[in-house]
């Protein structure tokens, strides 16, 4: 029984057992079951149902999905196919496939574990609107919305890889005029072994493109916990021009061509909360750049080749360091219009971002910044540069520029090597090499310019001169020195420089102006801290200048810098310009000038006059701006064939008026040369003759004292031609006056006066002096020659005073006429005119009464002889005068005369008047017989050729004491028709001397 109930017992529970396991088996396919109906089924439908509706509720978008499919077994998710975007907008985001392949090891590493994240083709709208707000940012919540708190701890994520392939991504920009747009395409992720825990490294590659072909790859490795990543990035082929196009708007440039490349490994980590950076290796390279005007056609700049390599950064260390930089090959045109603006200030529009961009550099601290580079080196670069504020415009062409630094670094004290070289103009090479420093700015640099054509420098002196450049080059050695001292830059140069084969001409009468074959300026010393100048020789080979004198009367010089008058004169005055600035100081120690030349030409007068100077040699010694001593100065040359001419002197050269002195010669000058001029102005040419010039100057304390000689030796005019500006002069009298017997003419000119007198004028003293001692030659011919024999002041040699009715000589006329001879020996030129005078009342006068007084005589020899009695005589006297006075008149006329001295009047016949004589002899009759007298004298006849005889008879008496006595030569004498005159004195008759040349 117990069997039995044991058997039934172990049946019934072997039932149960199996029921049971049956039970749980269809349980778990029961669940299973649901598990798969759940998971294949409702819950992608779920999720995709909350996925719209929460997109849409929580972030306002419309979103689209094909579907999403899950692998409860395989624990994999995918959703297909999706999008959203704003309501009436284009697609914002989206994706062709998001996978996900979750691993049950998640329970036990605590941490959300992925196989597999993938990201199959997406796509993201990235939008800058016109307002300044992103589009991404249109979907976060607004401040107003409360954004619930969860102090939930963050769940680690580990995947084994998460792969983005194939996105895309298109940035608009509408902020900008044009809208900026940039499509970024075949973006792929590749990250491996990614985790959030701590101290786990995770592998990753990056890789996007652009649809201009443009490459961004970017690998390494990278851990979130803490911070760090590690690897490498390298960009590819990326067109310049695209991120010009971001920023075109504010240029006025395009980029036309261009490939950007790079690369570079990076670390990047936190350590004690900061980050940290390095990279390394770093490279770039700028390839086929070209960049023009937007409203031009040809390229302004272009760069085959820029780049630097072996490029290191540390932060926050502020470390950069590069190997070696180069650029090749680039070329440069710029140029500056008529406004004086250059072309590449107007390529950037926007000046605020301009000004925002220099003052966020300015204010930055670079100075904190440490960098260094090995090497750079620029190699084959030109430029072509125009100024067309000039006219014509000024074109300068930089060719083979090379340039090499040699440890360049920001490092206070460090000096880098420093070599530079290029062409000017495909001529003139500059070289500069030397050491050159960052901190404190300085350079120390050996320069040479070699011989450069100053010939495209011409349209420059347009502006100033009207000159043009026939030949010219320049060219300069020496050091150039910069340093800051004191907060202030100070830069010297010392060496040479020269301009040789250096010629101009005249661009108005197209004749060489000034040349020269060397110019030298040797042991050059310019400072700019403190100021100063110092040159130890100036050295002048052969130069040459011309003046010229045009038809108008204006001088060339003077046209020449007429440009830079009328540009002074239109110069607006400003108070720095009128104010006293300190001159620069300058020193000399000397200036030698050999084989000088110059011609002078006046085109005013006909014929033309023509002077040339040649064989010049000078030299000045020590030239100084600050009064050091005083400047000597020595100069000699040769005028035309024959002539000499030297200058010697002393003086402050800045400040002539302190103490100045010199001495100057002339000699030998051939006047004949001087023709056009004598018979403008003199009306008369220069058959011979030379000039001699002796002068000399004494300044001080702003009195001068001078002293000119003047010597012309065997000066003979020709003969007399007519012009309209000859003076009125007698010219040939002047000269024969001062012409001594020896053929010279030697006159001194001192002149003496204060330079500061407002009259003052060098010119008028000389010439006032001149005027006046050939105006007194010529108004006063004989006190000249008085002068020369020592004649008393009272002394006049121009004429002969002889007694009335007279032409013998008195004792001072005799004197005079020896003076007078011996003066003309002294003066061979001149011709002496004697001029016989008679004067018709004084010579008459004498004459009559000489005349009287024998027929008076012969009267009274016919009444009776001479008697001792004087009463008797008196009364012969009376008789004889009544007798011949009633000859001359009459009875009656007599009568008048004895009635008028109160005398009894006579009847006719001679008795009668005796007796009449006789009794009325008193005091009466005293003055009656004078009366008588004086009426018979008056009543003499007295002709014309009587006093005409008796002047040329004076003349001959002058002419024949001045042969015989005075040794003159008859040909130097001439006799002039005889005139009358009125002698001031009665008791002398003057006969007049005129002198001839």
């Amino acid at each position: 029984m117990v069997d039995s109930a044991l058997s039934k017992a172990s049946t019934s529970s072997s039932w149960v057992g199996k029921r049971w396991v049956r039970n749980t088996a269809l349980g778990v396919v029961i669940i299973l079951l649901i598990y798969t109906l759940v998971g294949f089924f409702l819950a992608p439908y779920l999720l995709e149902k909350k996925l719209i509706n929460s997109l849409k509720e929580d972030l306002g978008v419309e979103a689209k999905v094909k579907g999403i499919t899950l692998n409860p077994y395989a624990l994999t998710l995918a959703v297909n196919d999706f999008s959203f975007h704003k309501p009436g907008q284009p697609k914002l985001f989206g994706f062709k496939q998001f996978y996900a392949n979750f691993e049950l090891s998640s329970i036990f590493r605590k941490a959300w574990t992925f196989q597999k994240i993938s990201l199959t083709k997406p796509y993201l709208r990235l939008q800058i609107n016109k307002n300044g707000q992103v589009n991404l940012a249109e979907l976060l919540p607004t401040a107003e919305t409360p954004v619930p708190k969860e102090n939930k701890k963050e769940v680690p994520l580990i995947s084994d890889q998460i792969l983005i392939t194939g996105g895309n991504i298109d940035f608009i920009d509408l902020t900008q005029p044009t809208p900026f747009k940039k499509y970024l395409e075949a973006a792929d992720v590749d990250l491996r072994n990614f985790s959030t825990l701590p101290e786990n490294d995770g592998s990753y590659s990056f890789k996007v493109a652009t649809r201009a072909g443009g490459i961004l790859h970017w690998k390494g490795k990278v851990a979130l916990n803490p911070l760090r990543s590690k690897g490498h990035f390298k960009l590819m082929r990326v067109k310049a021009r695209a991120p010009w196009k971001y920023f075109r708007d504010q240029v006025a440039f395009e980029i036309i061509s261009g490939r950007i490349g790079g690369r570079a490994n990076y670390t990047l980590e936190r350590q004690e909360g900061a980050l940290q950076l390095s990279l390394d290796g770093v490279t770039f390279a700028l390839t086929q750049l070209g960049l023009k005007p937007k409203k031009g056609d040809r390229e302004i700049l272009t760069i085959p080749k820029f780049g630097f390599s072996g490029g290191q950064l540390r932060w926050p260390e502020k470390i950069i360091g590069v190997k070696f930089v180069y650029m090749g090959g680039t070329h440069l045109r710029a140029w500056m219009n008529k406004q004086g603006v250059l072309n590449w200030q107007k390529l950037f529009k926007n000046k605020t971002a301009e000004k925002k961009m220099t003052d966020s550099t300015a204010n930055s601290p670079s100075s904190s910044w440490r960098a260094a580079i090995k090497k750079i080196k620029v190699e084959n670069v030109s430029a072509s540069l125009q100024d067309r504020t000039t006219e014509p415009s000024a074109a300068l062409n930089v060719s083979d520029l090379g340039l090499q630094l040699i440890n360049v670094t920001t490092i206070p004290g460090l000096k880098s090597d420093f070599n530079l070289q290029f062409h000017l103009n495909k001529q003139g090479q500059f070289l500069a090499r030397g050491h050159v420093m960052a901190l404190p700015p300085s350079a120390d640099l050996e320069i040479h310019l070699e011989p450069l054509s100053l010939l495209p420098f011409q349209p420059y002196l347009n502006r100033f001169l009207k000159l043009k450049l026939i030949s010219g080059n320049l060219e300069v050695k020496g050091n150039i020195a910069y340093a800051q001292s004191n907060n202030a830059p100070n830069l010297q140069f010392k060496g040479k420089l020269a301009l040789q084969k250096f010629a101009t001409e005249d661009t108005l009468l197209d004749k060489r102006l000034l040349a020269w074959d060397n110019l030298k300026f040797e042991q050059v010393l310019v400072d700019l801290f403190p100021s100063r100048i110092h040159i130890a020789n100036i050295a002048l080979d052969a130069p040459y200048g011309k003046v010229t004198i045009n038809k108008n009367k204006k001088i060339n010089i003077k046209e020449v810098l007429s440009p830079l008058a009328e540009k002074q004169a239109n110069q607006p005055v400003t108070p720095s310009s009128t104010s006293a600035s300190k001159p620069f100081p300058i020193a000399i120690d000397s200036i030698r000038i050999k084989k000088g030349s110059a011609d002078f030409d006046d085109l005013s007068v006909f014929p033309k006059f023509s002077m040339g100077i040649h064989s010049l040699q000078s030299e000045i010694k020590n030239l100084s701006s600050t009064g050091q001593g005083r400047t000597s100065i020595s100069l000699k040359g040769t005028v035309e064939s024959y002539g000499e001419m030297s200058m010697t002197g002393k003086s402050d050269l800045f400040d002539l008026e302190r103490a100045t002195e010199f001495s100057a010669l002339v000699r030998n000058i051939a006047l004949p040369e001087f023709t056009p001029y004598a018979v403008e102005f003199l009306g008369y040419p220069i058959e011979k003759g030379k000039l001699s010039l002796d002068l000399s100057y004494q300044i001080k304390e702003d009195q001068i004292q001078g002293k000119n000689g003047i010597l012309l030796k065997n000066l003979d005019l020709g003969k007399k031609v007519e012009s309209p500006k000859t003076i009125d002069a007698p010219i040939k009298l002047a000269i024969g006056l001062l012409k001594d017997s020896q053929g010279k003419i030697d006159i001194q000119v001192p002149i003496q006066g204060n330079l500061n007198a407002p009259q003052f004028s060098y010119g008028h003293l000389i010439g006032g002096a001149l005027t006046g001692i050939i105006g007194k030659a010529i108004s006063s011919p004989f006190r000249v020659l008085g002068n020369l024999v020592g004649a008393k002041e009272d002394v006049d040699l121009g004429f002969i005073e002889f007694g009335p009715m007279s032409s013998k000589l008195l004792p001072p006329a005799q004197e005079k006429l020896l003076q007078l001879a011996q003066a003309l020996k002294k003066r061979p030129e001149l011709q002496l005119q004697i001029q016989g005078k008679y004067d018709p009342i004084t010579d008459s006068n004498a004459l009559k009464k000489e005349k009287f007084e024998a027929i008076l005589s012969d009267q009274l020899k016919q009444q009776s002889g001479a008697s001792s009695d004087e009463k008797e005589n008196a009364l012969a006297r009376q008789q004889a005068l009544e007798q011949l006075y009633l000859k001359q008149f009459s009875i009656k006329s007599l009568n008048q005369q004895r009635t008028q001295y109160g005398l009894q009047p006579v009847k006719a016949g001679e008795g009668s008047i005796e007796s009449s004589t006789t009794s009325s002899l008193g005091k009466e009759s005293s003055s009656y017989c004078k009366a008588l007298e004086k009426k018979l004298i008056e009543s003499q006849p007295v002709s014309e050729n009587k006093l005409q005889q008796l002047g040329q008879e004076r003349a001959n008496t002058i002419k024949s004491y001045l042969v015989n006595k005075g040794d003159i030569p008859q040909k130097r004498l001439e006799i002039l028709q005889t005139e009358s005159t009125r002698s001031p004195a009665k008791d002398f008759v003057r006969c007049q001397l005129h002198l001839n040349s």
